[in-house]
């Protein structure tokens, strides 16, 4: 699954993400975590999560 960004995100965990990004899931420390490329940027069920919106597959 993945996600675009919607509005920025400042403060992730290892890095930035910014409107137009495109971000993917995967496991995290225990989480399921979104990122950009190899780098953390939040937990999908975080405030900061709510800065993206799911892109439709297919």
């Amino acid at each position: 699954m993945k996600y675009r960004v919607t509005k920025d995100i400042p403060e992730g965990w290892e890095t930035t993400a910014e409107v137009g990004d495109i971000l993917t899931v995967g496991p995290w420390e225990g989480s399921q975590t979104l990122f950009k490329g190899r780098k953390a940027v939040c937990d999908i069920d975080s405030e900061y999560a709510k800065h993206c919106e799911i892109i439709p597959e297919g």
